[in-house]
C-alpha cells in the first residue's frame, strides 16, 4: 500500500474510532444497551486489528533493518 493511500486510511479508522465511542456512549447513557454492547464489540475489533496490524509493520521494520545491518557485515 502506498504512503498516500495508507495516511488516508489510518485517518479513516481515527475516524471511525471516535465516532465508534461516542456513538456507543451517547447510546449507553440514553438506556440502549443492546446496541452499545454491539457497538463497543466493533471498537474492540477495530482496535484489535489496528494493533496486529501495527505489530507486524513494525515486525518487517525491524527485521529489514537488522538484516541490512547483518549484511554490511
Amino acid at each position: 500500500m502506498n504512503e498516500k493511500r495508507k495516511g488516508k486510511f489510518q485517518i479513516f479508522l481515527i475516524f471511525l474510532i471516535m465516532l465508534l465511542i461516542v456513538s456507543a456512549f451517547v447510546l449507553l447513557f440514553l438506556g440502549h444497551y443492546k446496541v452499545t454492547f454491539v457497538l463497543f464489540g466493533i471498537l474492540m475489533l477495530l482496535m484489535s486489528f489496528i494493533s496486529n496490524w501495527t505489530g507486524t509493520d513494525t515486525e518487517v521494520y525491524l527485521y529489514k533493518k537488522i538484516h541490512k545491518n547483518n549484511k554490511r557485515w
